[in-house]
């Protein structure tokens, strides 16, 4: 049956949502924040301070409250996906922001009137952060780095392969296979594969190929049958021969297996990428190698259609075209591709690609005693990573001093002007609680002193602003700020909640 809530009942149910989540993620921010402890039933227990990791996780088997936390979930994975870092924050603003709207509205504030009041403080608060920002010094990405892992080992480790490849798009993390925790860089355009027998790598981690010869396939190969002639040709003048495929069928995954054992370097490799995505990945090997693409459904491919590589490595989960004077041309084509891209998905997938093509890829390899310790350190380099990607356009003071900052240009004579203000306090608060402090206290010294001076818990002392190295991304905390704004005015201006529930949960709630 459908249920319509609304008045009294929709304001308790939104907030026990916000606060479930919100009290949950708070607990992690800041430099001593707590680690969370998640047992889901899709993987395995883990243990993480990542705050959008968290909050996916948080559900609830009130389906009324479970909708409720979605929205809720919506900002943090927002400022996830635009800056990679500052999720936890965003629901902390959040959190504040729909509290204090709540009580105004039981006191009998309009909600549509109060969501616009609020909404209309935006670009206010935003361009007096923007004021603050500045571009980073070489050793401040250091500092950036370490604040967001919370990690001297992992700040220092992604600052310095940063500074070589200038691109989070770069970078690739897996879990290592032991405790020990490496690196290394592979140069050149690397397509992922999938399906590819162990006994290829009996006696090499990698088979390294000179002068190949390139067919691209799309389509389902279900026989060797139809590009014969290619293959009969390649036994004749004993060339490297690499096919790439969308798809083929196990016979033909033995069949040319059977050649390789045989001394054949004959390899038919299976992308492992969808859609749209493994088409561009085809137009760039094209291009790369002057291979022509054959749809091998309705198409014949014959021996000029091969295209050519000068060196190429095949791993078990890879194929790598090591760079070639096309390079130059290809990432031309793609700065152009980027220009007149609309969609960030597409530009990061672009910016992945350029990426391969001008620095190569640095693979992490993330070690841990345990898979549980891998898993939470591969949250902390992601957060490193992202949050040196947004220093690059500009940085500010540590985001609990700039939102304080920011707060000061907000009056305390209108209703919705005083709800941002002290919702921009409560970042700050929230950091000194975490650490066990009192946060008027420190918060009072601060402003005395004009902001010349910050708190540096490691030092238990007050030390200079222009000496201080607690600094972050002027992106990270705008697009905080932006992104739980939105999304507390939405939930506040919300009259109704119709959802749909099946006899037992009506049972549950009755």
């Amino acid at each position: 049956m459908k249920s319509v809530i609304s008045g009294d009942e929709l304001q308790q149910i939104m907030s026990e949502a916000v606060n479930l989540l919100c009290d949950t993620v708070s607990s992690t921010l800041g430099p001593t924040g707590n680690n969370i402890l998640i047992n889901n039933s899709d993987t395995t227990p883990f243990i993480t301070n990542d705050g959008v990791t968290i909050a996916t996780n948080i559900d609830s088997e009130d389906k009324r409250i479970n909708t409720v936390l979605e929205i809720v979930k919506e900002a943090s994975l927002k400022t996830n996906e635009l800056v990679g870092d500052g999720t936890t924050t965003t629901l902390v603003l959040l959190q504040s922001i729909f509290n204090l709207g709540l009580e105004e509205i039981k006191n009998g504030k309009n909600k549509i009137i109060l969501k616009n009041e609020l909404l209309s403080y935006m670009d206010k608060v935003v361009n007096e952060i923007n004021n603050l920002k500045r571009n980073p010094r070489e050793e401040e990405l250091l500092s950036i780095s370490i604040t967001s892992s919370n990690s001297y080992e992992i700040g220092k480790i992604i600052t310095d392969i940063f500074k070589k490849v200038k691109s989070k798009y770069s970078i690739k993390l897996e879990e290592s296979n032991s405790d020990l925790t490496y690196c290394t860089n592979k140069k050149g355009y690397n397509i992922s594969i999938k399906n590819i027998s162990n006994l290829y790598f009996t006696k090499d981690k990698c088979i390294k190929l000179k002068n190949v010869k390139i067919l691209i396939l799309k389509g389902y190969l279900d026989s060797l049958e139809s590009i014969s002639d290619i293959i009969n040709s390649s036994f004749e003048n004993n060339d490297n021969l690499i096919i790439i495929t969308e798809a083929m069928s196990d016979e033909i995954r033995n069949e040319v297996l059977v050649y390789y054992l045989n001394n054949k370097n004959i390899f038919v490799l299976e992308q492992d990428e969808y859609a749209s995505h493994r088409d561009k990945q085809e137009e760039d090997i094209s291009f790369l190698t002057n291979a022509n693409i054959k749809n091998i459904d309705y198409e014949e491919a014959y021996t000029t259609d091969l295209g050519r590589a000068d060196n190429i490595i095949i791993n078990s989960n890879e194929i790598i075209f090591l760079n070639s004077n096309n390079c130059i041309g290809l990432i031309n084509k793609l700065n152009k591709e980027l220009d007149i891209c609309n969609s960030d998905y597409e530009k990061e997938f672009i910016n992945n690609r350029i990426s391969k093509l001008e620095k190569g890829i640095t693979t992490i390899y993330v070690g841990g005693t345990t898979k549980t310790e891998k898993r939470e350190r591969m949250m902390r380099f992601e957060d490193a990573i992202c949050a040196l990607e947004t220093a690059k356009n500009g940085i500010t003071i540590g985001e609990g001093i700039a939102y304080l900052k920011a707060s000061e240009i907000l009056t305390d004579d209108n209703i919705s002007s005083l709800i941002i203000k002290k919702s921009l306090h409560k970042p700050f608060e929230r950091i000194m609680d975490n650490l066990g402090l009192n946060s008027n206290e420190i918060k009072n010294k601060i402003i005395n002193n004009n902001y010349n001076v910050i708190y540096d818990y490691r030092l238990d002392d007050y030390i200079s602003v222009n000496k201080s190295n607690i600094i972050d991304s002027s992106d990270v905390v705008i697009n905080a700020f932006k992104n739980a704004l939105s999304i507390a005015a939405i939930l506040l201006s919300t009259s109704s909640l119709v959802i749909n529930l099946n006899e037992k949960q009506v049972n549950n709630i009755m």
